[in-house]
């Protein structure tokens, strides 16, 4: 017996994609990784590839391969290796202050893992979240991946506006509406580079609980702070399961590692771990790491410090040589970035192609918020670039900046 059947035309991609791919379009975050490095590249916040611990990760590598090699080349639990996590409860309480157990840590595959699967285990499309604006890509960008209605709050040089935020919050309540969660930096704020006070992130953590909602705390450039007295985390601030906290290895020993961790309240933490499917995240690397971060990291974030406020320096100085009146910028305590605001006739997304041909790049302010707005801001990241081409770039970029503004403004 012969089966026939009537030939018809395949389905059209767009109807066979599920709302979030729809939604989101066709363009990756990060692409052409490999060419990075062609240009003077003040664009990502990429650490000094100089600086990552090549030589030292080789060497417990091949202590692990010797030691436990098959355990680390196996499938993992959900919630990451046990060596790490034992590793990470260590760090957490030396550095940050943190007091955690096993069952309040989850490692993922760095930061942009774990704000994911927040959001995975958080809201469903539409629901409302509420976030500081500008803020990081990546985070702009997960946030409409899952159709999140976003309610930004801005950012003043102590981070997130709790006055705004408090106003924001009180509308809400009166449409019933209570945000899935409130997404903040307090360290080096990616991309401003603002850092809260004691004061605001007391009172930032009172607004959220206030609120019944949950306060995501993402502090990945936690271990890279040169001036001023560190700070407590918002997490060491909070006894009642109102922080979940995020951190990753991608800054200090490295991004091709893969490594990050939530923690946060054990429920939360074990409906996040059911919704990972990837058979452990890194389980081979996440040894490397157990073993690396005891004795390694400390030296090796002390190196990272001397380095990255260096080029700090260097970037403020060209940024006061080159940059047309009326131009400011912030002066962060650590962190990789630099805010840059020009006069409001300048548009940086429309100049930043004329950059990009004469051999550099930024990121344009409107990339850092969710309703695009920042259109004569932008982000410098000095961690990537060796310090004798900052000038160099900086120059360029005021340059035409300089040019756009006399164009604007009819000078000849």
């Amino acid at each position: 017996m012969t089966l026939q059947t009537e030939a018809t035309q395949p389905a059209g991609l767009e109807s066979l994609l599920s709302r979030r791919a729809r939604h989101v379009g066709s363009d990756p975050l990060l692409q052409g990784m490999d060419r990075v490095g062609q240009r003077i590249s003040f664009i990502f916040g990429f650490p000094d590839p100089a600086s990552l611990p090549a030589d030292e990760v080789a060497s417990t590598t091949a202590d692990v391969l010797r030691e436990r090699g098959r355990a680390a080349l196996q499938y993992g639990d959900n919630a990451g290796y046990s060596g790490l996590i034992d590793a990470l409860i260590a760090k957490l309480a030396r550095d940050q202050g943190i007091e955690a157990k096993r069952d309040n840590i989850l490692i993922t595959a760095g930061g942009s893992q774990a704000l994911d699967l927040l959001l995975d285990a958080l809201v469903d499309w539409g629901d409302t979240i509420v976030s500081e604006m500008p803020t990081w890509l990546g985070a702009v960008q997960a946030f409409r991946n899952v159709g999140a209605n976003i309610v930004s709050i801005p950012v003043d040089h102590q981070g997130i506006d709790v006055a705004v935020l408090a106003r924001e919050l009180g509308r809400l309540r009166d449409m019933g509406v209570t945000p899935k969660f409130i997404y903040a930096n307090a360290n080096f704020q990616n991309p401003t580079g603002a850092t809260m006070s004691r004061r605001r992130r007391q009172e930032l953590l009172a607004l959220a609980r206030s609120a019944n909602t949950l306060l995501i705390e993402d502090d990945a450039y936690f271990d890279l702070r040169y001036e001023g007295e560190p700070l407590p985390t918002i997490y060491s601030l909070d006894h009642d399961g109102t922080v979940v906290y995020m951190g990753t290895l991608s800054k200090t020993m490295g991004p091709g590692m893969r490594l990050g961790w939530i923690v946060g309240p054990p429920e939360l933490v074990r409906r996040v771990s059911a919704l990972k499917v990837d058979g452990g995240t890194n389980v081979f690397g996440a040894h490397v790491a157990a073993d690396w971060l005891p004795e390694r990291l400390l030296p090796h974030v002390q190196r990272l410090r001397e380095v990255y406020r260096r080029r700090r320096d260097l970037m403020i100085a060209a940024l006061e040589q080159h940059m047309p009146p009326g131009s400011t910028w912030t002066v962060p305590d650590g962190g990789f970035f630099i805010w840059v605001t020009l006069p409001e006739e300048i548009d940086t997304k429309r100049m930043h192609p004329q950059v990009q041909e004469l051999g550099v790049e930024y990121l344009p302010g409107p990339a850092c918020f969710a309703e695009g707005t920042g259109a004569n801001q932008l982000r410098l990241s000095y961690s990537f670039v060796e310090d004798d081409l900052i000038e160099p770039g900086i120059r360029v970029i005021g340059e035409v900046a300089a040019a756009e503004l006399r164009e604007a403004r009819g000078a000849v």
